[in-house]
Order: structure tokens, then C-alpha cells, then sequence
């Protein structure tokens, strides 16, 4: 659209700004990079996370809503993480609402300065206002978005807003959008700093295309790859399937049971994205159980299930307490691993329920859960305040071995899911920011568009052999498909035309001519971007296995894998991580020849000189 929208909430003041120039956008394109790049040039090094001098730079991509391609949905905010307060805070969301954005004329949003009253942003066919939203303040997300949109009396409008976690700047509060999504990671604590409880997008403009022809081609071969979720898809254990592992008490065990029972008796309807078939969001109303009627919002993924399954929760009260934790607005893993430490010390006796303001923590009980969840997102009392810090916090204040027992990641939590018996997350989730969803996630073989290059595997999910090289490369194609505008949920790698299809769209809709190779450069450049925003606030690499949750690195207990820990491996798999993708092994900054290969050469003082 080749505008950005600059927003100054302590001057209540809005004006319209260009793209950068070709070349700077043949660089970063869009989404992550492009919005991290900007974050640079302006965020003050030794800047706090909640201070007005604070920004966040929220961008799409050129495949964000054009219509003809899958996946075209995302729009990725970036910010210094509240969480470790020294890395790189990314949250992105699909649905509708970046698609409106562009409908209403831009690509990107700055948000600077912090109001004095709560306010909302609207955004009508290019025209932006600031308008107040003291009556709206203590909503939640769903009641936020419904309301918001009969505010501007447009029942199209999209809606991206924050529920109480994100106006009572708990660390880890989530944007939410369009019902079923949400951007995780700390951006509606952002937002929650800045008073403003949401964004409204509405627009008829639609975003220009070089080859229309080409772009419709390509993007039908790239629905051919999809992968459609089916309605029996929702009645199962989600994610926890695939990994052969799902979290039990705080991890302390992964054996997979009845955790799904009764949901094969709900009503299931399939929600799609903005041109996308694949279908992950879904709706659910509740057909059995204390719960019966009850209505929920969820994209795929299913974090939200393992959040309450590591609470001993099983059953259609999951669905009914995973509403609540979206609705509030909190990220999951965070509420999970921090009220994990804490009710497993109260099982093990570390702390009594006079200690908790009344509440038995048992494993499984609901009503403990559901108000724990209240009081966390509002900050309410003792524990409900520490978990809205982090699961460090809440394990550092019950002090003796409940730092044994916690899960984080630099302060951050790893996405919900138990990763621990395998090689290709683990490494991800390690070597991630902390404050931000995990990139990479490597194969035990190349994505058949790669295999021209790349002729690693089959690896061995028993030995580290590998494994690295192989998160180097996903880390690259998994970014530059987010710079595009492009869906993780969307992109089919392991599928023939999985990559080239996409590449091919963006292509079409640019007028450049990127071949693969180029596009995994943009990616690799992503990355070390992402990492230089780190080392200028004093993180290092050896962080990434020194400053993580002993049970996260414990043997795996039970099930299939037990026995497994990545934790024998590292720091060595850490560290070849870092030499492959460029950069100093125990410092992860990156040396002057790559970061003259990327041309990034503007970043020289961060560079690694010996």
C-alpha cells in the first residue's frame, strides 16, 4: 500500500509516512524483519519495555491480503520483550484483521508515546482517529472486539484488541483478533502501557499486483498443498498426537489418556482465515458435562489444551478454561508453567492454602484454576501478581526446590507443548528469544524444494548429529515465509511445491524475481537481525542453555521416550547452532563476513572481531 501509520499516544497526534525506499525493502520485505529494522533505527538501547519512549512496529507483508494465496494473513509486531527485558518481544496473528489493515490503506502501524486515558485507534479507509475508551477498560477480548465494533458502527470491522492481562501489563499478554486468534508474547502488555485498548480496521482498497495472472496460478498451486483440518481433528489431543508426549502436572509425566474425554459430544465448526482453506480456527459449543453450552474460540495449535492438562485438568472443562485464558488475554505457557511451580509445590508442601489466599491448589480443581486465572490477569494478590511476572518469579519466591521444578526459557516460556523427546523443537525453543513463538524446528530430512541444495537425513532422533544444520535451514525458509505475509499453519514445506509455490506468489505479486536461494538469504538475514537487537542489550548465546528451567531439560519421565533429555548435548548443539548460522559460538554475534554477505554491514559495531 506504501504507507505506514505513525501514532503518537502521549501527543494524541497521527501522520502518515512512505515505505522505505526498494532497496531497504528488497532487504527486509515485510512482517518481522522489515518492522524489526525500523524498531532499530529508532528504540533507544537502554529503553524499558513499559516506558513512553517505548515502541512497537506492527507490519504485514506483500502477500497479506491480496486474496489469491492461502496464508496471505499475517501481521507481525515487534518490541522489546517485557519478559527478559533484553530480547526481541514478536507476536503475529492470522484472521482478518491485517487484511483490513491494508484494506484501509496501510501496511504497518508505529505506536510510540503512552496516553494518558485509554483509547482506541480507528483506522476508516485511511482516515485514523484516537478515540476514547475508558468504558471499554476492564473488558475482556471478546467483549472488547464486540463492542469496539458497535462503537464505529461498522459490523464488518476488525478488531484487534487487549482483555485485563494485557491493561494490567502482565508480561506475557496476548493481542487478540478476530475471535480466534491471537499475536502471544507481550504485545498486549505494549499495549496495556500505552492505554490503548485496541485497533479497528475497516477499508475498500485493495493492494496492487504486478502479474494478477501469475499470482492466481501460483496460489492455486499453492492451495494444492494444504492440508485441511477435519472436524475430527478437534476431537482429539491436538499437537500432543504428533509429539507422542503431552504435559501432566507441571511435566512431571507425558503419558497421553483420557485427557480428550467427552469431546467427541461438542459441536465443532470450522472457521476459515481470510482466503484460506485450511481451516485451523474453529469454534466449539460445549455438548456435555458441568460445561454443557459453553461456547470457545481456538486456532490450531492447541496450546490452550496443554495449558490445563499440565494442571491436571482433563475433559470439556479444558475447552471451557481455555476460553477464559483467551478471553482474559494471557499467553498460555506463561499462566501454565508459573501456576505449574506453584501447585506442585502445594501438592509437595512447599506452600499451604492459607498461603494462597484460600485457594486449594489440587491438581484438576477448576474453580481454583479459573480464579487463579482472574487474579493473574488482574494482578490480584501475592501468587496472582507473580505469575503475571513469569514462572521464574513465581518459582524464585517459593524458593527451596521449586527452581528445579519450573520451565522457562531466559525468563520466557517455550510454546505449550511438552517438546522434550525431541531433538528438532527442543533446539528451537532453546535458542529462541524468550519473549517471542520459536522459529525453526528442523527435519530429519531436506523440504523436497531444497533437496537441490541441501542432502542431509535421514537424522536419527537419538543422536545430535545433524540436528543443528537442520534448524539453521527451517529457521531461514520458516522466516521468510512470515516476511511475506505468509502462515507458518499454511506453509507446507514437506510437501513438493510446498516453498516454490509461495516464492512464486510473491513473485507475482512484487514484480521481483526472488528464486529460493534469495529467499532463504532473507530469512538467514532475519534471523541475525533478530539476534544483533539482542546482543545491544547485553544477551549472549551461552544464555540460551545457561538461563533455561531445569524440568525443561530433565530426562523425559515416562512413556515412549523416557529416559531422553537433550540436556547431555548442550551446550555443544547450542554452539554449533551459532557457527553454522554465522556467528560466535558463545557470544552469538555475528562476524563481519556475514554480516557483509547479508549486507547488514550498517550493524558492524556489533560484529564479533576475532
Amino acid at each position: 500500500m506504501g504507507k505506514i501509520l505513525r501514532v503518537d499516544l502521549s501527543a494524541g497526534s497521527m501522520k502518515d509516512e512512505n515505505l522505505p525506499e526498494e532497496p531497504v525493502l528488497r532487504k527486509f520485505i515485510g512482517g518481522q524483519a522489515l518492522a524489526l529494522y525500523m524498531l532499530m533505527r529508532e528504540l533507544p538501547i537502554d529503553v524499558k519495555p513499559y516506558a513512553p519512549e517505548s515502541k512497537m512496529v506492527m507490519m504485514t507483508g506483500p502477500l497479506t491480503g491480496t486474496g489469491f494465496t492461502p496464508g496471505g494473513t499475517k501481521v507481525c509486531a515487534v518490541f522489546l520483550s517485557p519478559m527478559t527485558n533484553y530480547s526481541l518481544g514478536r507476536g503475529a496473528s492470522s484472521g482478518y484483521w491485517a487484511a483490513y489493515l491494508k484494506q484501509a490503506g496501510y501496511d504497518g502501524i508505529i505506536v510510540e508515546g503512552a496516553a494518558s486515558k485509554p483509547c482506541y485507534l480507528f483506522i476508516n479507509d485511511g482516515k485514523p482517529e484516537l478515540r476514547d475508551a475508558a468504558r471499554f477498560w476492564g473488558k475482556g477480548a471478546r467483549d472488547t472486539e464486540d463492542m469496539l465494533r458497535a462503537d464505529v458502527g461498522m459490523k464488518d470491522a476488525k478488531v484487534m484488541g487487549i482483555g485485563p492481562a494485557g491493561e494490567h501489563r502482565v508480561h506475557a499478554a496476548m493481542l487478540c483478533n478476530d475471535y480466534n486468534h491471537s499475536a502471544s508474547h507481550s504485545g498486549g502488555a505494549i499495549f496495556g502501557a500505552k492505554k490503548l485498548k485496541g485497533i479497528v480496521v475497516w477499508g475498500t482498497k485493495r493492494p496492487p499486483l504486478h502479474d494478477r495472472a501469475a499470482l492466481i496460478e501460483a496460489g492455486l498451486r499453492w492451495r494444492k498443498t494444504l492440508q485441511v483440518y477435519a472436524v475430527e481433528d478437534r476431537y482429539t489431543v491436538g499437537h500432543a498426537r504428533h509429539l507422542e508426549a503431552l504435559p501432566n502436572n507441571n511435566m512431571q509425566s507425558t503419558l497421553i489418556a483420557d485427557h480428550n474425554r467427552g469431546f467427541e459430544q461438542n459441536r465443532v465448526t470450522q472457521r476459515p482465515c481470510f482466503q484460506c482453506q485450511r481451516l485451523c480456527p474453529w469454534d466449539v459449543e460445549v455438548g456435555e458435562g458441568e460445561f454443557k453450552g459453553k461456547i470457545g474460540h481456538f486456532n490450531a495449535g492447541a496450546e490452550w489444551l496443554d495449558t490445563f492438562w499440565n494442571l491436571g485438568v482433563k475433559g470439556n472443562a479444558t475447552l471451557y478454561l481455555a476460553e477464559r485464558i483467551n478471553d482474559l488475554g494471557i499467553e498460555c505457557g506463561h499462566f501454565a508453567f508459573g501456576a505449574g511451580v506453584l501447585f506442585e509445590a502445594y501438592d509437595k508442601g512447599l506452600v499451604k492454602a492459607e498461603d494462597c489466599d484460600g485457594l486449594r491448589l489440587e491438581w484438576g480443581n477448576v474453580e481454583a484454576i479459573d480464579k487463579l486465572l482472574e487474579m493473574t490477569a488482574r494482578r490480584e494478590g501475592k501468587w496472582g501478581n507473580l505469575i503475571a511476572d513469569g514462572p521464574l518469579e513465581v518459582a524464585e519466591a517459593i524458593g527451596g526446590d521449586a527452581v528445579q521444578w519450573v520451565v522457562h526459557t531466559k525468563r520466557g516460556v517455550p510454546a505449550m507443548h511438552d517438546w522434550r523427546p525431541h531433538f528438532s523443537n527442543m533446539l528451537r525453543e532453546i535458542v529462541a528469544s524468550g519473549g517471542m513463538k520459536p522459529q525453526g524446528g528442523g527435519q530429519a530430512s531436506p523440504p523436497p524444494d531444497l533437496k537441490y541444495r541441501e542432502k542431509w537425513g535421514p537424522l536419527d532422533r537419538d543422536d545430535p548429529k545433524g540436528w543443528p544444520q537442520s534448524n539453521v535451514i527451517a529457521e531461514q525458509y520458516r522466516q521468510f515465509i512470515g516476511l511475506m505475509g505468509g502462515c507458518w499453519f499454511a506453509q507446507m514445506h514437506m510437501k513438493p511445491d510446498g516453498l516454490k509455490s509461495i516464492i512464486d506468489s510473491f513473485n507475482a505479486t512484487t514484480g521481483w524475481k526472488f528464486d529460493l536461494d534469495e529467499a532463504m538469504v532473507a530469512g538467514h538475514r532475519s534471523a541475525i537481525l533478530q539476534s544483533i537487537f539482542g546482543t545491544q542489550r547485553g544477551w549472549i548465546a551461552d544464555h540460551d542453555w545457561q538461563q533455561v528451567g531445569q524440568r525443561f531439560l530433565d530426562p523425559v519421565p515416562d512413556g515412549k521416550y523416557k529416559g531422553f533429555t537433550i540436556g547431555k548435548w548442550l551446550p555443544e548443539m547450542v554452539r554449533e547452532y551459532y557457527q553454522l548460522s554465522g556467528r560466535h559460538e558463545k557470544t552469538g554475534r555475528p562476524y563481519m563476513d556475514t554480516l557483509k554477505q547479508l549486507g547488514l554491514e550498517e550493524f558492524s559495531e556489533w560484529a564479533q572481531l576475532d
